[in-house]
């Protein structure tokens, strides 16, 4: 609903400002947030703090005061940056994606030091040979007639590596399964024609 009349208020002329865009289409505070924190207010304000401080500095934002979105505060301050760090989390917060880098080429110095390697370096590894993989979890399933194994899938910069999750070894990880976004499994490589798994022996969180 605020994207349409953001839409449309925008054929009257370009938006100036953070609070202009506020005014004519209408948008609330929580909205405005959201949007700053996903970079889509740069073309009005530059940075994503920047724009989060002008929206700060905006009057009401209900939807039938008098002030709707007049600045409130002219305090020039000048912000530090987001990092690329930072700018992938809130991409992955407000959208879901990121244009900008895969997370897991942040976290791949995280993943060198616990000894896990890529989805793609899965390739170099020989059937039976212990290994550790990590990724983001992108799937987890637990069919009815897999008595107790979880199958979740990784993914990387690389590629995606399939996880076998006994249910001993689910029943001891289920926290870090059930609670983490980011996931290293440790087992041993299993090749079966073209599929590869790793069946797990234990399954840990990531933390940067």
């Amino acid at each position: 609903e605020s994207a349409g009349r953001a839409v449309a208020a925008c054929r009257n002329g370009d938006y100036a400002s953070v609070g202009d865009l506020a005014r004519r289409a209408r948008i609330p505070r929580h909205e405005l947030t959201r949007l700053a924190l996903a970079g889509a207010l740069s073309s009005l304000c530059g940075a994503r703090r920047q724009a989060l401080w002008e929206i700060q500095a905006l009057g009401p934002l209900d939807a039938d005061d008098l002030f709707f979105g007049m600045a409130m505060d002219g305090t020039a301050v000048e912000l530090p940056p987001m990092g690329v760090y930072e700018r992938v989390c809130a991409d992955y917060d407000t959208v879901g994606l990121s244009l900008e880098k895969h997370p897991l080429e942040l976290l791949r110095p995280t993943l060198k030091r616990m000894g896990a390697v890529t989805a793609e370096g899965l390739k170099q590894v020989s059937a039976g040979r212990r290994v550790k993989v990590g990724g983001m979890m992108i799937c987890r399933q637990m069919p009815p007639t897999a008595k107790g194994i979880c199958f979740i899938s990784l993914e990387d910069e690389t590629g995606i590596a399939n996880l076998v999750v006994p249910s001993d070894v689910y029943a001891q990880c289920r926290k870090e399964i059930h609670g983490a976004l980011f996931l290293v499994g440790e087992g041993m490589l299993e090749r079966s024609g073209k599929v590869t798994n790793v069946k797990t022996r234990s399954v840990v969180s990531v933390r940067q």
